[in-house]
């Protein structure tokens, strides 16, 4: 019998092992200046590595006239093809859906496990939504959750607390990015990068050492940068397999306590 070998070559392996659709996820902390431009271009670059993926937009509620993940949940079956038409990827509003998940008291793995059986096998999941239902959701997992911010004023504070709150109560690591537009914006921009006044609160308050990766925000058509497709495949080693038996560090000994984008998608 060949022996297995725990090295970072076994990790990347291994994902095409894992059975189910994957998720990873983005933090909404209220700077869609940010946020949007990045899960728009996060989403083209895995529909370009080949993936079928699902935002599940948590900042966007469902209604009758705008079904999304809690009718999903409630009918049990998947109605992508039918859903996704010529686009590209597929945006669901998922507030409400979302909310019942935190409020239900199973594990986390029983709620990942439901998500699971929703979507393609061979699909990407992306939840987007503010940091409390994340961390009532994939708290103390593998996830690296995106948190983005941008030259406006109020995305420092915003994104610390979100950031104290990933780390010390979901025991959640997240990747940090820097948001890069053009200089129409540089009129709202604070005088001092947020990326690094965020780098030296988390170092005083939180004694982390965090470093922003920077993404340029692109738009239209444009050919992607390298560093959106290399921060989607570093995404996809940390993402969690749904629909699966195991889900790492202890997510599944848990339970969960009690349009915007689709503006996006338009504009470019």
């Amino acid at each position: 019998m060949l022996e297995h070998h725990a090295n970072q070559a076994a990790g990347l392996l291994g994902l095409g092992y894992q059975p189910g659709p994957r998720m990873i996820a983005m933090v909404s902390h209220g700077d869609e200046q940010a946020e949007l431009p990045l899960l728009w271009q996060l989403c083209l670059a895995l529909v370009n590595f080949g993936y079928s993926v699902t935002v599940l937009d948590a900042t966007t509620s469902e209604s009758d006239t705008n079904p999304g993940l809690d009718q999903l949940l409630d009918d049990g079956h998947w109605h992508g093809d039918g859903i996704r038409g010529a686009s590209a990827w597929t945006v669901l509003p998922a507030s409400k859906g979302v909310q019942n998940l935190c409020g239900v008291h199973t594990s986390k793995l029983q709620n990942l496990r439901q998500l699971g059986h929703l979507f393609p096998a061979d699909g990407i999941v992306i939840l987007y939504c503010k940091v409390e239902w994340m961390i009532a959701l994939i708290g103390d997992c593998s996830i690296e959750p995106l948190l983005a911010v941008s030259p406006l004023r109020t995305s420092l504070l915003t994104s610390y607390l979100a950031l104290k709150r990933l780390l010390i109560t979901g025991k959640l690591k997240p990747t940090i990015v820097n948001m890069i537009q053009d200089q129409n914006s540089a009129s709202i921009a604070v005088p001092h990068s947020v990326a690094a006044g965020l780098s030296e609160c988390a170092k005083k308050f939180l004694g982390h050492e965090i470093k922003a990766l920077e993404i340029r925000e692109q738009h239209g058509d444009a050919p992607l940068y390298g560093d959106i497709q290399r921060l989607a495949l570093r995404l996809m080693e940390s993402a969690v397999a749904l629909s699966t038996d195991y889900l790492p560090m202890g997510i599944g000994d848990r339970t969960a306590p009690s349009g915007h984008f689709d503006r996006l998608a338009e504009s470019h």
